[in-house]
This record gives C-alpha cells, sequence and structure tokens, in this order.
C-alpha cells in the first residue's frame, strides 16, 4: 500500500462560529466544521441595511445575504476558490473585496486597508468600474480566524509548489518547527511529542490512515491537491480522535474555463547531484551500513492534467493521469547485488456538481497500480560489488491501491445545514520471489558484528500469501443555530478488514551464531567452539476486522462581538475483533473538549485563543493480527556437524536444551487476548495562544502547549504475575498458560480465566503494578512564528519559526522508537515483563529542545523565483539497550532491550545525544507567461544542498548477552552512525493552458 512519506499535503479543520444573514440578527452562529468547503465572514461597512454579493464567476456561483445590526455577514459551504465580495447600502456598492476560499477555513473579508470604495455613480449592478486591490497575495499559512478557538496551519499547494522540500503531506507538515521529522525509524511526521503511528490522514474528509499499523495513510500525488491543513493539537471533536496530529488534503476542483497542464518531476542518477551515501562502520573496521557502492538511474514522474465544465456553472471535472516510467537501482548486501527496476501509474478523476447554490456534491475516485521487480546476484567475495557472478534468484512486489469518496453539502435553510461524507479504500499486495512455493529452507548467518548475511539459495523465510486491506467509512453532521449557539450533531463508522498471513517456508529459517559459551533464552549453554544453529518457526495472522465508531455534539456560542466559546463532547466506540470473529475488545469513551477566541482589537487583527481536550486513538488491527490470532512462534537450539553443500542447511544436528515456545498456536479466547475491563488510551491536552496581525504583510504567533498521556494498551506477559496471583488468592493449584494479552499497564486489570479447572470462567483483579510502572508520556512546548505574505510592494514569503520542547518519560507510543520499531503497534516490548521497565524513564528519543525552521521564496519582477528552506535543531536523546544481568528473570530472553549496560542501570536517554542537525535546501524557478493562455515554469531545487553528512543515529545495542560464566559479550556495532539523506535533485517542468 502506499503510505504518505517525506513531502505531501493536509487539510485540517476550522471549526468556526459566524453570522450568516438573518442567523446574524438573531445572533446565532453556523459552524463549518470538517469538510471539503470553505467560508468567508466580515463586517459592512455601512452597518445595518447593507447588502452582501458573493460571486464567483468561475463557477457562476451567487448569492446575496443581508448584514446583521452591527453589519456582520458570514456564509460557508463554498468550493474552495476566489469569491468576489461586493457590498451595497441604499443601492449604491460601497466596497468590493476579493477573498481566497479554502477547504476547513473560514476566510475574513477585511473592510480595511483592502476594501475599495466604489465611484459614486456606480449602482450594484454594474461592477465593471470597480478595482479591486489587495496588497496582499494569498500565502497565509497561519490565518488569523477570530471565529473559532481553533489553531491550524494552512498550505496553499502552489506555495508548496516553489518550495525546496518533498512532495508528501508529511514534508508539508514538517515546514512547521512545531513538527518533528522521525528520521530514525518510520520518515514520518510527529506532532506534540506522540509517535509517527498516531496521526491520522485525510483526502476530501475520508480518513486514510493504515488502520492495520497507524502508520502513514494511502497517499495522493501532490499535483492532485489544491491545499493542506495540519493541526497539531487541539482538534474538535467532529474529527477522529489522535493523540498525534492531524493532516487533511483537499483534491483540486474544476471550473467554468477549461485548464490543462503537463508537468515533469526529473532526478538525475548517481551523481554529484545525487551523491551516494556513505559507508558506516562498527568499531573492529567492520561494515555497518555497506552503502557507497549503490546508484541509481535517473528517473522521472509525469503528470497530465486537465478540468473545466462539463456543464457550464453546473456540473465541473479535475482529471489526472500520472505516470513513472522505469528506473532502475542497483544496490548491495555483504554478499549479494540487487538490481531493482520500478514503475508506477495512477489515474484520478474529481467531479463536482453544483445542484444548487445552496447543494453541493464532490466524487473524487482515484487507482494506482506499481511494480517493483529485482533480479539478485551473488558476490564470490563479500562486500566486493566487482565480484557479482552467479545468478541467484528474484523478488517481485505488485500493489494495486484505489479509492472513491463521495462529499454533499445542503444548506437546507437559514439556520440549518447537513454534510454527508462516504469512502471507501482497498489496496492488494503481492512479493513472490523466486523462491517461492519451493519448499527450501533459508539460511542466514549473523556476524561478530550481530548483522545477518543469507548464505544459502533461497531468498524468502516465509511461503507467500497476498495481502488484502480494505476501509470503508461514513460520516454526517447536522449543524442547527439557536439564537447565539451553533449546535453541531454528527456521528462517523469506520471499518476496515485486513488478510495478512505470515508463514515460515516448508524447509525451515536457519540461523548460524558463532558464540561461545553464550547463554541461551532457554537456558542451554553453548558447547564447544561456540558454533550453533537456531531454527525459528512463525505462523502469525489471518483475517480480521475492525470497527471504529463515534457520536458527537458541539456547541459554538458567541459571547458577544469580541468572545467565542467552544463546547464540544465526543463518545468514541472501539471493537477488535479475534481471528474467530468475536470481540476481544469493545471500549467506549468520553471525551470533552473547551476552546475560547478573543478577538482582541474587535477587527480581527488579534487574537488570543486557548483549549483543552481529551484525545484518544484507534487500536490498530494489527494487535488483532498479533494478540488475537492463532499465532504459533518458537525456535530450537542445535549444534551441528556440518552443512548440506547445496542449501547450506545445518546437518547432523543435536538438540541444546528445551524448545522456546514463544506463542503457543492456540487461537485464544476472547479472555485471553485482552483483560476484562480493557480500555481505550487518551491523553489531556492544553493550549494557549496569541496571532497578531502586523504592518506589511507580516505577522506573527505565539503558541504555548502540554500533553500528559494517561492511559495507554500494550501486550504483557503477565502468566507468572497471574500464576502468584491465583495461588495465593485461593487457587493453589491454578498455572497459568494465556501467553501475553493486551492491558492497560499501570491500572488494576480483570483476568478472567477458569481458575478452578471446573470449566467455569472466575475473575481476578491484579494490582495496577503487577507488570510494571504506569505509562508516563509529558510533552511542553512552545513556539514562536513570524510570517510575511507577498505584497506587491515587498515581493517575497517568509515564514520563520522557533520551538522549545521537552518530552519525557517511559513510553514513546504505540511504536517503540527508543528501540527504532516501526511494527507491531500496540505489542512492544515495553511491559512484556517488569524488568524490562527498569530505568526505562527519562528524555524520550524525539526529545528535540530547541528547533528553527525558516522557509522562503523571492520573487523578481523578471517571473525569476529564489527559495529556500533552512531546517536546523538540537540532537536527540540516545539510550544504552542491554541484556537484564539476571538471567532468571524473563526480561533476560529478550536480549539487549532492557535499560542495563555491562550489567549495570542505564536509565532512558542518557547515553548522550545525536549531534546538531542541520538540512539546507534551495531552489530557482522561473515563471514564464507566454501569452494570456499560455505559461510554463521551471524549477530546480536541490534539497542538503551543501550534502552535509550529519549524524542523524547511533546504533543502541551495546551487547549480545552474556557468556555462562557471566562474562558480556560486547557488540562491535555499538556507537555506528547512520547519516542524513545526501544531496537529491530535481528539475521541475510545469506547463500549463487556460
Amino acid at each position: 500500500m502506499s503510505r504518505a512519506g517525506r513531502g505531501g499535503c493536509s487539510s485540517g479543520m476550522k471549526r468556526t462560529v459566524l453570522v450568516v444573514g438573518l442567523m446574524a440578527a438573531l445572533g446565532g452562529m453556523p459552524v463549518l466544521a470538517q469538510s471539503i468547503t470553505g467560508g468567508l465572514y466580515g463586517r459592512a461597512p455601512g452597518g445595518q441595511g447593507a447588502t452582501i454579493a458573493v460571486d464567483n464567476p468561475a463557477t457562476g456561483y451567487h448569492k446575496n445575504l443581508e448584514a446583521d445590526a452591527s453589519g456582520r455577514y458570514s456564509l460557508g459551504g463554498l468550493n474552495p476558490g476566489q469569491y468576489t465580495v461586493t457590498v451595497t447600502q441604499d443601492g449604491k456598492v460601497v466596497g468590493v473585496r476579493r477573498v481566497t476560499v479554502v477547504a476547513n477555513v473560514q476566510a475574513q473579508v477585511r473592510t480595511t486597508p483592502a476594501a475599495v470604495a466604489a465611484p459614486a455613480n456606480v449602482n450594484a449592478t454594474d461592477l465593471s468600474a470597480i478595482t479591486v486591490s489587495s496588497s496582499v497575495i494569498d500565502q497565509d499559512v497561519n490565518p488569523i480566524d477570530v471565529s473559532t478557538p481553533e489553531l491550524s496551519s494552512n498550505y496553499s499547494m502552489k506555495l508548496v509548489d516553489q518550495l525546496p522540500t518533498g512532495r508528501s503531506v508529511d514534508s508539508i507538515a514538517e515546514l512547521s518547527s512545531a513538527v518533528h521529522y522521525d528520521n530514525q525509524t518510520t520518515g514520518l511526521a510527529q506532532f506534540g511529542g506522540a509517535s509517527s503511528a498516531e496521526n491520522r490522514y485525510y483526502y476530501n474528509e475520508f480518513d486514510t490512515t493504515y488502520d492495520y499499523t497507524g502508520i502513514g495513510a494511502t497517499s495522493l500525488p501532490s499535483e492532485a491537491l489544491s491545499s493542506v491543513q495540519t493541526l497539531p493539537s487541539n482538534a474538535g471533536v467532529n474529527w477522529t480522535s489522535s493523540t498525534g496530529g492531524v493532516i487533511s488534503s483537499t483534491v483540486r476542483q474544476g471550473t467554468n474555463r477549461f485548464q490543462a497542464g503537463y508537468s515533469l518531476y526529473f532526478t538525475p542518477g548517481t551523481s554529484a547531484f545525487e551523491p551516494r551515501q556513505p559507508n558506516s562502520y562498527d568499531s573492529q573496521g567492520n561494515y555497518y551500513h555497506f552503502t557507497e557502492s549503490n546508484t541509481k538511474s535517473p528517473r522521472s514522474t509525469q503528470y497530465l492534467w486537465a478540468s473545466g465544465a462539463l456543464v457550464k456553472d453546473k456540473l465541473f471535472f479535475f482529471a489526472m493521469l500520472g505516470n513513472q516510467p522505469v528506473s532502475q537501482s542497483t544496490s548491495y548486501g555483504s554478499n549479494r547485488e540487487y538490481d531493482a527496476s520500478s514503475r508506477d501509474k495512477n489515474a484520478l478523476l474529481n467531479l463536482t456538481w453544483n445542484i444548487t447554490n445552496n447543494q453541493s456534491l464532490n466524487v473524487v475516485g482515484y487507482r494506482e497500480w506499481s511494480d517493483t521487480f529485482s533480479n539478485q546476484y551473488t558476490l564470490d567475495r563479500m562486500y566486493d560489488p566487482s565480484s557479482a557472478g552467479k545468478y541467484f534468484g528474484w523478488a517481485d512486489s505488485k500493489a494495486k491501491n484505489q479509492f472513491l469518496i463521495g462529499n454533499y453539502h445542503w444548506q437546507i435553510n437559514d439556520t440549518m445545514s447537513l454534510r454527508l461524507m462516504g469512502g471507501y479504500l482497498s489496496s492488494t499486495t503481492f512479493a513472490p520471489t523466486s523462491a517461492t512455493g519451493t519448499g527450501l529452507p533459508y539460511v542466514t548467518e549473523v556476524n561478530a558484528s550481530n548483522q545477518s548475511t543469507n548464505i544459502g539459495i533461497s531468498n524468502t523465510a516465509n511461503q507467500v500469501y497476498p495481502v488484502d486491506y480494505w476501509r470503508k467509512g461514513f460520516k454526517g453532521d447536522f449543524d442547527w443555530v439557536l439564537g447565539d449557539h451553533t449546535l453541531t450533531i454528527g456521528a462517523e463508522h469506520y471499518k476496515h478488514y485486513i488478510n495478512n498471513l505470515e508463514t515460515t517456508t516448508a524447509g525451515g529459517n536457519w540461523t548460524y551464531y558463532d558464540r561461545p559459551g553464550y547463554l541461551l533464552p532457554n537456558g542451554a549453554v553453548v558447547p564447544g567452539g561456540g558454533q550453533y544453529v537456531q531454527q525459528s518457526y512463525k505462523q502469525v495472522g489471518g483475517a480480521f476486522y475492525t470497527v471504529n465508531k463515534a457520536a458527537y455534539i458541539s456547541d459554538s456560542w458567541q459571547v458577544n462581538d469580541r468572545w467565542v466559546a467552544y463546547a464540544g463532547l465526543r463518545d468514541d466506540y472501539f471493537i477488535n475483533k479475534n481471528v474467530n470473529g468475536q470481540n476481544f475488545f469493545r471500549s467506549s469513551i468520553l471525551s470533552p473538549r473547551l476552546g475560547v477566541a478573543w478577538d482582541v482589537e474587535g477587527d480581527g487583527t488579534f487574537k488570543i485563543g486557548a483549549n483543552a481536550g481529551k484525545y484518544t486513538i484507534p487500536i490498530p488491527s494489527s494487535v488483532n493480527n498479533g494478540a488475537a490470532g492463532a499465532s504459533l512462534t518458537w525456535n530450537r537450539y542445535y549444534t551441528y556437524t556440518g552443512r548440506d553443500p547445496n542449501t547450506m542447511a545445518p546437518t547432523g544436528l543435536s538438540q541444546l536444551g528445551p524448545q522456546y515456545t514463544l506463542v503457543n498456536g492456540l487461537a485464544p479466547s476472547k479472555e485471553n487476548v485482552a483483560t476484562s475491563n480493557l480500555k481505550a488510551p487518551y491523553q489531556y491536552e492544553f493550549q494557549i495562544y496569541a496571532q497578531k496581525l502586523l504592518e506589511n504583510g507580516w505577522s506573527t504567533k505565539l503558541d504555548v502547549g502540554y500533553a500528559t498521556l494517561k492511559r495507554t494498551i500494550d501486550d504483557a506477559c503477565t502468566t507468572d504475575a497471574i500464576t502468584a496471583y491465583a495461588q495465593s488468592h485461593g487457587y493453589p493449584d491454578y498455572v497459568d498458560e494465556t501467553g501475553c494479552p493486551e492491558v492497560n499497564p499501570g491500572i488494576a486489570q480483570v483476568f478472567t480465566r477458569d481458575y478452578s479447572g471446573t470449566g467455569k470462567l472466575q475473575s481476578l483483579t491484579l494490582p495496577g503494578n503487577a507488570v510494571g510502572p504506569a505509562p508516563k508520556r509529558k510533552y511542553m512546548h512552545v513556539t514562536f512564528e513570524l510570517v510575511h505574505q507577498r505584497t506587491v510592494e515587498q515581493p517575497y514569503f517568509l515564514d520563520i519559526g522557533y520551538t522549545w520542547a521537552h518530552l519525557y518519560g517511559n513510553y514513546d507510543g504505540l511504536i517503540n522508537l527508543t528501540q527504532r520499531t516501526q511494527s507491531g503497534p500496540g505489542e512492544q516490548t515495553y511491559w512484556d515483563f517488569p524488568g524490562i521497565m527498569d530505568f526505562s524513564s527519562g528524555n524520550l528519543s524525539s526529545d528535540v529542545r530547541h528547533s528553527v525552521k525558516i522557509n522562503g521564496v523571492y520573487y523578481f519582477p523578471s517571473g525569476l523565483r529564489l527559495s529556500s528552506v533552512l531546517d536546523m535543531a538540537t540532537g536527540t536523546p540516545l539510550s544504552c539497550m542491554g541484556t537484564y544481568p539476571d538471567n532468571n528473570n524473563p526480561a533476560a530472553g529478550y536480549g539487549s532491550s532492557t535499560h542495563y549496560c555491562d550489567r549495570k542501570p542505564a536509565p532512558l536517554g542518557h547515553a548522550g545525544r545525536t549531534p546538531f542537525y542541520l538540512d539546507w535546501s534551495v531552489g530557482v524557478g522561473y515563471d514564464w507567461r507566454i501569452n494570456q493562455d499560455n505559461r510554463l515554469s521551471v524549477d530546480l531545487q536541490v534539497q542538503n544542498v551543501t550534502n552535509r553528512k550529519g549524524r542523524i543515529d547511533s546504533e543502541q545495542t551495546y551487547d549480545q548477552g552474556f557468556t555462562a560464566d557471566g562474562a558480556t559479550i560486547p557488540n562491535p556495532a555499538y556507537g555506528a552512525g547512520t547519516w542524513q539523506t545526501p544531496r537529491t535533485t530535481m528539475l521541475i517542468l510545469r506547463y500549463q493552458f487556460h
């Protein structure tokens, strides 16, 4: 499945309280919630009796409004685009203003200085004599919207196209200094101290987050998007709950005017424009990362698009075809060469039907096909690309992604409106290899640096099955204005399915080690010279369903002309099913949210806002797959006398100790999958901020926030704790063998079992500390931002942001970023055994204390543009991860996953920090208006222009275990570095006819 990675777009929600037409006279405030439409509001200079005409000639839209007694007016449900607002008083035009409306945002129509007085001889039906002027060109990433307490950032794709940044929605979000780029584990954005598995991604209101893992989402090409909005925290109740951030994107729409275009994104092959990634070495001089020999061919991505009207003023289309021709790359492992070729093609169609001025329907469909094929060759000499010889095999990965989203908006009357959304997406992936179906053993060898090399003749450890995933969702919002209050009542329902089966190949999975005197996890000691082989078997997965639904209500109250108060309540209901279709997790959680906004000067130029709320998050269905399936996982250990000369599988086996079973292979009952009182995770978030519009296109923002996690879900291997508690509470013969159920760590948990052996289930409540300490994650930040919008007089855009933050606790989030784990959310090692959580508190892995982002574009009258993105940040904490010092403690079986180094406590985040991070990207562009209907732009964008080789990570695994006499077996790779991405260059050509 395609995931949103570094570079993209998003559009967030603005809950706004506006005065609309006759409602304003009553003090009513309609709310524009999560939507693909936007709105506008303002105050007529003439006060009561003014008539406001809102027009969009591009779509034929026209509507008249009446101002209230104070001159206030507003209008929602507008499709994105340029609107002209004309104010008339006593039949005379007194002002005209052009306003850009974007999705989810209420645009303020300012009466000064931009409103233009009309000549005395011009009436309301003759606008040709009016000159609409505004010195500010719309590039505001932090618009001041005094109608809502919510705070978001908004990015027009026209601006993003001119900045030398990535193309994914995450890259756009990372333009803010308050958003952290997780360049150590997932390559995605982190918001508010949460892990990158806690974000939500939207396209046209539909939540496309990949809910199997919670990491990333189905993504659209940025060429198909008009705007992106991000909410780092404190979103309203009508968004799917998230303990991270929200990224929401809106698809481009057509207008009456026919337009077409072609875009080409070209990246050169390996050269000075695209340097090689440098190697990295361990303390013994062995390769840690062998990357310097990797090469790639030139590659390009092309888009052909068109938009226009199928029926003038009524039915519009935007269509796009994307094509990425075959590109090739060559990479190397220790003993293999991989020659890969990949291609991608996609198609999109978006239809917009303006049924009436009060009703609109939008339907977008998308399909993508991708294929990556790799030929593999054997290196006759380790790490020597020149020794590539015999053909080894091939691997292929084919994927098809598609979705369909519909949005309907109906302004029923002056006091009621309705929004409906429905969506469906699916993904199918199949990845066979030349060894698929052969039953050959998969054989690897681990060297002294704990790095694995495939030495056999099979290139896959598992049997291959297709991975099928689909997700469908529905959402509805009803707004009703009652006097000074606007009530929003809504509900959503999402269901997703995953079929992901993984089984070890019939020939077995074998790994050779050389560790003299090593103490194995099953208690046996490796004899003789230390050579042994491990046989691993895994059967996990199946077909699972998960349902997430919610109902919510909110009230936006216009307290007076300058104050808006918001109160909302959301009831989320999560259902996760096991492989037999039983509900093992079924939980409801109420989330209240409050906010207030103060228009300090009364003219929309100075806003102070505050928000507080409770936030939860759906549990990814990988928990179903891992904890609730009929999973079987075991390891066996052997000495051997030889190796098969063909397959390299071991011969002459003698088993060392008993089988070490991690999961017993039985489909667990719902009582064994999770505790009987398991509840959804949640955290509290608090925010206070100020926005101020300055002179000459400048504006500023100060944002202070705090988030504290109160409850989470993870698995815990509690068999010993349950056994001890049951035997001391009336069941002396009970021995628990139920594995690792999902629990709420730190909270008293109810375990339901057949304690008496009579076939009758009973419940015991274990104290909260039975599985270890309570989860802790606290995040605080202060963000200052200074933005200059491009004006005619000062032709440049500049966004300067600085964030101070502190993130600490014992829990990174749904994925364990300290251990660089990007799989199995909700099934991390945190609380598997209490010993793993010893000394686990400290600065968390994403604790970036100081971050500065400076983004800008300068426009010359000739059409030349210069752009820059500068990213600077202090380093992130490092930890020393080692083996638990007491081999009798079950935590010792997890190897180097505890906070002990050389048998001494090594608290979280106390092994130093990565160095200062700096990445400077630059661009130069030229816009050529060939004639009235034809335009051409050319951009050269270079990321990491200085090719800085900064260290972004260090290996944190301190040891490889202990010998039988207790001596530490050091890991030579401890401290080995990982470097930032080298310089990348892109040439971009865009042609447009309109």
